[in-house]
């Protein structure tokens, strides 16, 4: 390939690719934020499945109650996988890119995971 002179070449010259490499692993702020974060929506999700079981036996008992059962042992797990995550990221700091994507993955599953047993134990 030739090469032209040229405004257009003459400005691209001036940049320089390099690519660097990550500067090491992630601050420890970073997993108990977003551990701390997973943990706390999984423990409000859980008490949202205890106050919708309260309601589901208010009057006459809905037919779709143990769906809430699966529900808030699902949460529990999501709240036990947080801790887990945090505890990985503050004891290996080479884990905690992993450790705080897979926390905050956790609060979008909690969510789905609330919505979906939800209209399961509704019976819609």
């Amino acid at each position: 390939m030739t090469r032209r002179s040229g405004s257009l070449v003459a400005h691209t010259d001036a940049v320089h690719d390099k690519a660097e490499v990550p500067s090491g692993p992630w601050q420890p702020w970073t997993i108990c934020l977003a551990g701390v974060v997973a943990l706390a929506a999984s423990l409000l999700l859980l008490v949202a499945d205890g106050f919708a079981g309260v309601m589901a036996s208010w009057d006459t008992p809905a037919p779709g109650r143990g769906w809430l059962t699966v529900a808030a042992t699902g949460h529990v797990v999501l709240a036990v996988g947080s801790i887990v995550l945090l505890a990985a990221g503050l004891g290996r700091p080479t884990w905690r890119r992993p450790a705080v994507l897979l926390a905050c993955a956790i609060i979008p599953v909690g969510v789905g995971w609330f919505l979906l047993f939800g209209r399961l134990a509704s019976g819609a």
